[in-house]
């Protein structure tokens, strides 16, 4: 895949930071926030924040890349859609912006993450949440789980020091995986990490999930701890930048 790259220095005031035959890597925004959703509900079926829906995960992308511990980047499509042998779902036609390939989110405070949206958004959030949980009811007792994670996380880490940062998430759109995708929003995201001037980033797998956790380690991420979170076992893992 030929790709040409601009300088990834001072990130934050650049919108197009890497291109190639047909495809750009963006700093996420609101704009992509029903894609990341779409996206998310297709990466990772049957996880609580899947269940929760798209209305809940449109909120939550939303506030995401607005909040100042929220930042990402999406890839999207330049190309001719026939020219890759793809078409879009009837519900897809005439978006208002490109086709978002894939996207990647990180923060670096989990829990200031989670006040945001309990209390700047927390008009937007409440409504479809509730509305999940009247159907769900079993979802409670997972968001409070999931409220109590950063504890979990922050009490394996307390010996660590250094600025650190957590991926959230890392989406590719089911046809267009295995083309280097993944990859190159790893490599924007890390960039924008020294940027920040953050020296670790964690990320949080499903022990089951072994095509996850090669995809990691492939870019250095090593093991951390284990846990447990949903009554599954969780695999951290860290990755030091330099």
């Amino acid at each position: 895949m030929q790709r040409e790259c601009t300088t990834l220095r001072n990130t934050h005031h650049f919108s197009r930071l890497c291109y190639n035959l047909f495809m750009t890597i963006v700093q996420l925004s609101r704009t992509h926030a029903a894609d990341a959703a779409r996206l998310h509900i297709a990466g990772q079926p049957g996880t609580f924040l899947t269940s929760l829906g798209p209305s809940v995960l449109t909120v939550f992308y939303q506030a995401l890349p607005q909040s100042p511990a929220g930042f990402g980047f999406a890839a999207i499509d330049n190309s001719d859609r026939a020219t890759l042998g793809q078409t879009l779902p009837a519900n897809r036609q005439n978006p208002p912006f490109p086709n978002t390939l894939g996207f990647i989110s990180a923060t670096t405070s989990v829990g200031a993450l989670f006040m945001e949206l309990g209390t700047r958004r927390i008009g937007q959030f409440l409504p479809p949440l509730f509305a999940r949980f009247a159907r769900q009811p079993a979802l409670i007792l997972r968001s409070v789980q999931t409220v109590l994670y950063p504890f979990l996380v922050r009490k394996e880490h307390e010996h660590h020091t250094g600025a650190t940062a957590e991926l959230l998430s890392i989406m590719v759109e089911p046809a267009m995986r295995s083309q280097g995708i993944g990859a190159q929003l790893m490599t924007a995201l890390l960039a924008e990490c020294r940027q920040r001037q953050i020296q670790h980033l964690d990320v949080t797998v499903d022990t089951t999930n072994a095509a996850a956790q090669r995809f990691y380690i492939r870019h250095g991420f090593s093991l951390s701890h284990k846990f447990v979170l949903y009554g599954r076992e969780m695999s951290s893992y860290r990755l030091g930048i330099q």
